[in-house]
Formats: structure tokens, sequence, C-alpha cells
């Protein structure tokens, strides 16, 4: 099958460009910025299937390829998006609201087409190409990457500006004391964020030296990395305190704590098994509300 190649330039519609085949997109590290001006006007339409005008980098936030951070990755180089031409959908465009921004709806339309997103890379400067899965979970849930640090300036088809539509996280770090009355960080999507496309960046790498440890009002949980053997893939082991322990009681009895401390909720959990939302943590299923938590680096 015939691919035709494109680059993507922001504000122009990919209905001219959408013929019978594929469309392969590229589009520049500088536009994936959440300071690119479509996506914080939310020019999207519709859900799973999006209007030609539909602004590319706003579906892909949409349908969770990427969460979009205010400073680009420095071995980022471009994101590649396959999308494909479909018939507009019979009921019209549909309103939804996924991975912090929320499409827009739109009536039935006759000419020209829609569009289906079927793949997308992050392409590094090194040329390395790294795929990039949607998350479509309807629940208010955000992919470890990179956190919103901006508000959406909301706007409607016509751009002028909706001052009452402001949506997105805005990052912030406050100081909570945990059950011990120990200072800990306030409980953030950012501070849970994967850094960056290398994988010594990602969280569930970081976890492979430091556990983290979270709070609800009541209890503390422990999320430390399970020694597999070599080439298995990461599992990590989710534990609920016996009794929540001073900081230096902690380093004392090691990290991550011994059996004699915890109480194994859930072990041989994969990192997808782990979805992070803006105020909890969801563990095969079981939701937890969190409210603060603290890195805490293995013991020798």
């Amino acid at each position: 099958e015939d691919v035709t190649e494109t680059r993507y330039r922001e504000g122009e519609s990919l209905a001219s460009k959408l013929g019978d085949g594929a469309l392969d997109v590229e589009i520049a590290a500088e536009a994936t910025s959440s300071a690119n001006r479509h996506l914080r006007a939310r020019q999207l339409w519709g859900t799973d299937v999006y209007t030609a005008d539909s602004d590319l980098v706003a579906v892909l936030m949409h349908s969770g390829y990427y969460r979009p951070s205010a400073v680009v990755p420095a071995n980022l180089a471009s994101v590649r998006v396959v999308v494909r031409p479909t018939p507009h959908p019979a009921e019209g465009y549909v309103s939804s609201s996924r991975n912090g921004i929320r499409s827009r709806s739109w009536g039935t339309v006759k000419d020209g087409c829609g569009f289906v997103i079927e793949t997308a890379h992050a392409v590094t400067n090194s040329g390395t190409e790294i795929e990039l899965t949607p998350n479509v979970n309807k629940r208010k849930v955000s992919p470890t990457f990179f956190p919103m640090n901006k508000e959406h300036v909301i706007q409607t088809r016509n751009s002028s500006t909706s001052a009452t539509g402001k949506k997105g996280l805005i990052r912030e770090v406050t100081i909570q004391y945990n059950l011990c009355n120990e200072p800990w960080m306030k409980y953030s999507v950012g501070l849970i964020a994967d850094q960056g496309f290398k994988r010594s960046l990602w969280t569930c790498a970081r976890l492979r030296r430091d556990a983290l440890y979270l709070e609800t009002n009541r209890k503390r949980y422990e999320l430390s990395y399970v020694q597999g053997k070599e080439g298995d893939e990461d599992k990590f082991k989710w534990a609920v305190s016996k009794k929540p322990l001073p900081l230096e009681e902690t380093l004392a009895a090691g990290v991550p704590l011994p059996k004699s401390y915890i109480d194994v909720a859930e072990d041989d959990l994969r990192w997808d098994e782990i979805q992070w939302g803006s105020n909890s943590v969801i563990v095969r299923g079981k939701e937890y509300n969190v409210v603060r938590l603290q890195y805490l680096p293995h013991s020798e």
C-alpha cells in the first residue's frame, strides 16, 4: 500500500491530503509542546474518529498517545503519526473528555471524510523509534509521561475565547505532614511522571533503585521493585505497612521494608497494572485515594 508522507503545520487541515490510503505525518518536536496554541484551544472534534480539520497534536493527547509538557525533551527529534481516512460517523462527531482534554462535538457532515490514528512513534535524535500506545481508559487517569504545567485556553470553533472553560493540571509542590508527623510531598501526577524517553528517566526504572511510599489519610503503602531473573519483565509489589514508621526507623529496618513490617496486597505487578490519577492510584482495578508520597533509596 502506498503511504503519503507530509509534515505537520499548525492550523493546517488534513482535508486536502487525506486520500484513499494512509497518511504519514511528521510532527517537529517543537510543535509537540503544551505551548502549541491549537492544542491549548482544543481544536479537535470527535472521539476515536476526528474531523479532518482537527489538530493532530490535540488528537494525540486526547487519544492518550502522550501528554505534552512545556519543555520539549532534549532527545526528541519528531513524532511520526500514521492516520487513515474514514467515513464521517453517521451520528456526527461526539464530544468526550479524555486524558486531560475535552474534544468538541459537531453534527453530521456530508462532504469529505474524517480520520483515525493507526500508529504513532517518537523519533529520537539518534533515529531510534519508540512506539507510542494509546490510553483510552475512561477513568480520569493520566499516563506516566510528561505532566501538564499550563492551563488550556478554551476557544470555540470560531476562535473566540471562553474564559470559563480552562482545564488542565497545574504543577505544584506542596509539603504535607505524614502519619508520623514528618514532612512529605503532596501527591501530584507531576511527581510520578516519567522525565523523558530514556529508560533511566522512566518512573518504573527509578523503582529499581528507590521504593515509593504513598499515604492515604489512614494508611501507608509501599510500591517496590521485585527482583527477577535477567531479561524478565519488570515486576512490582504493592504492600500496606502494618504500622507507619518514622524515617529513622524505616531506614533502620531496610528499604524496601522486610515482610514482617508489611502485608502484601498485590504481588508480581506489571507496570501497566498500575494507573496514576490526579488524586489516586489504581492497582489491578482497586483505587486508593492517596494524598502524600515520598521516594526512599534502597538499603545497601
